[in-house]
This record gives C-alpha cells, structure tokens and sequence, in this order.
C-alpha cells in the first residue's frame, strides 16, 4: 500500500468498530498537483482513507482469516469540506450488516467536528483464487498481519471504543 491513510488507531472494538487519525502533511507527494497554490487531500485520499480503516476493521474482527478485503462499493458518498496540510482527519467506521462475506459499513471522517467525506462502503472478503500450492493466501495473510502489526502495534493493545 504506496499511501497509508492511517496514522494510528485510536479506538477499536474488533467487528463493529474503529476510530483513526491521519493528519495531512505538506510535503505529500500528490500535493504537489493538488493543488499548488491550494493544497489539498484529494478526495479519492479522503475516502481511501474511510476504505483502509473499514477494510482493518475487518481484517482485525476477523482474525486476519482473508487475505483480502475489497472494496466493492461506495454508496451515498458526500464531500463536505477540505484537509489542508496540518490538519487531522477524524476517521470512524461501524459495521451495520454482516453476513461473514460481505459487509456493509457506515464511513465518516470529519475535522474539528465538520465532516469532509462519508459514505456506505461494501467490502467483499475475498482469497486470491491462486491454487492453493502457490501459497498465495497465506503469504498475504501474514504479510496484511505483520503490517498491521508494525503500523498499529497489538490490536489487543489498543483502547476498544464505547460504540
């Protein structure tokens, strides 16, 4: 994952419910064309950003079982102001429907109380459909759970929130 939308975790109840901080810095790459007299978090970023603490949510509640947690859709999706560099996203995700494969989560992340980005997210947990001698699944299982690890510390460890 070139670009990490996370900073750190801040809450977490395994299978409901995350929170999450990323704040923006000016020395981004992608800043640089968005844009450089007025820089910006793309909104893409913003809601990679709802995508990447809802697809940890998963991975976590899940015990790493997937190897991977798509993004199959973005319903409802509402853009309500900008992240300029210095400022910190506020980042929440619950899950509101779950049926063991697909999930459905509701997204926010907001800044000083003001939301920038929310949306419906429909995330598929899926295994990679290589043949099982590859090793593929199990590769990437281990390396998602190592790099949750090193980037989060011990999911145990980390506050569980009151929702």
């Amino acid at each position: 994952m070139k670009y990490s939308q996370l900073d750190r975790i801040t809450s977490l109840h395994p299978g409901r419910h995350l929170t999450a901080e990323r704040t923006l810095r000016a020395e981004e790459e992608y800043l640089k064309d968005h844009f450089p007299l007025f820089p910006v978090m793309p909104g893409v970023m913003m809601l990679e950003a709802l995508h990447q603490a809802s697809a940890w949510l998963l991975h976590v509640g899940d015990k790493f079982e997937y190897p991977l947690v798509l993004l199959r859709e973005a319903r409802g999706v509402k853009f309500g102001d900008f992240l300029a560099p210095g400022e910190t996203l506020e980042i929440t995700s619950q899950i509101v429907k779950d049926d063991g494969q697909k999930a459905t989560v509701k997204a926010t992340a907001s800044k000083q109380g003001r939301v920038t980005v929310s949306a419906r997210l429909i995330l598929e947990r899926m295994e990679s459909n290589d043949p099982e001698w590859l090793g593929t699944d199990t590769r990437v299982r281990s390396l998602i759970e190592k790099l949750f690890y090193e980037r989060f510390g011990d999911p145990s460890t980390i506050p569980q929130s009151l929702e």
